[in-house]
C-alpha cells in the first residue's frame, strides 16, 4: 500500500501560502495516500495566521508543526520529518519554484524501485539561468572534493526516501547542509541516488532565502562553504 509524507518548511512565506495551498489541495484530491506536513519554521510575518485560516488546516487535511524560533532550515525540515507516519518521506520548498506536484510524479514513477531497491530520489533542476547553473556546479564540485563522493545539484528538490533510511541519521545538521548530509549518508550506506528532472520556475512572491542578487549569491556561497566544512568535521567525529 502506498503512503507518502511531504514535509514543507515555511519561513516568512505569507505571500506564497495561498498559491501553495491551492497546489496542495489539488494533490490531496488526486492522491489519497498523501500526508502533508507543513512546518511554520519560526516565521515572523503572517505565514502562520494564513496557514491556520486556510480550509486545509481547518478541515484537518494537513498537519501543522509550529517551530517557535527558527534555528535553521535543516531543523525545520526534521521537525516535520519526525512527525511523519508514512512509509516514505519527502521534503520540498514552499516557494513553488519546484511545484509539489513533482514529489508525487517522482514517487509514482519510482515506486517499484523504492519498494525493492536501496534508493534515494532527488530533483534535478532544469531551465535555470546560467549564473545559477555555475553556482550549483561549483558548489557540487567543492562538496564532491571535500567528501570524496560525487554530489550533484545538491539543493535540488524534492528529496524522497524510505522511513527506514532515517535509522542512518545521527544528529542531522540544523542548517542548509541537511541536503548534503542526506546525500553523503546515502552514499556511505550504499544507496543509489536517482535524479528526477523538475522544472525550475521563477519565484512569484516573497524573497528568495538565498537572495536574488549577485551580492546575495556571494553571501550564500560563503554560508554554504561554512556549512560544508562544518559537516565534514561532523562526519569525522561521528
Amino acid at each position: 500500500m502506498k503512503s507518502l509524507s511531504i514535509v514543507i518548511p515555511c519561513f516568512n512565506e505569507e505571500d506564497n501560502i495561498s498559491s501553495l495551498f491551492d497546489n496542495l489541495e489539488t494533490l490531496k484530491k488526486s492522491y489519497e495516500y498523501l500526508e502533508i506536513i507543513v512546518v511554520d519554521n519560526g516565521s515572523t510575518d503572517d505565514s502562520l495566521n494564513k496557514i491556520q485560516l486556510h480550509k486545509l488546516y481547518k478541515n484537518k487535511l494537513i498537519k501543522l508543526v509550529i517551530v517557535e524560533k527558527n534555528i535553521g532550515y535543516g531543523n525545520g525540515i526534521m521537525e516535520g520529518v519526525y512527525r511523519s507516519t508514512s512509509k516514505y518521506i519527502s521534503w520540498c520548498h514552499a516557494d513553488l519554484q519546484t511545484p509539489p506536484q513533482y514529489v508525487c510524479d517522482a514517487f509514482e514513477k519510482n515506486f517499484d524501485k523504492l519498494e525493492n531497491e536501496k534508493i534515494i530520489i532527488k530533483g534535478k533542476r532544469l531551465n535555470r539561468d546560467i549564473f545559477d547553473q555555475i553556482f550549483t556546479f561549483g558548489m557540487s564540485i567543492i562538496a564532491s572534493l571535500i567528501f570524496g563522493k560525487k554530489l550533484t545539484d545538491i539543493n535540488a528538490q524534492p528529496k524522497i526516501f524510505s522511513k527506514n533510511f532515517l535509522s542512518f541519521f545521527k544528529n542531522p545538521p540544523n542548517d542548509f547542509s541537511l541536503d548534503i548530509y542526506l546525500m553523503v549518508v546515502a552514499i556511505q550506506n550504499h544507496y543509489k541516488i536517482i535524479e528526477y528532472p523538475v522544472r525550475w520556475d521563477e519565484r512569484v512572491a516573497g524573497e528568495a532565502k538565498g537572495g536574488g542578487s549577485i551580492k546575495a549569491k556571494l553571501r550564500l556561497i560563503i554560508q554554504t562553504l561554512k556549512c560544508i566544512i562544518a559537516l565534514k568535521k561532523k562526519f569525522k567525529t561521528s
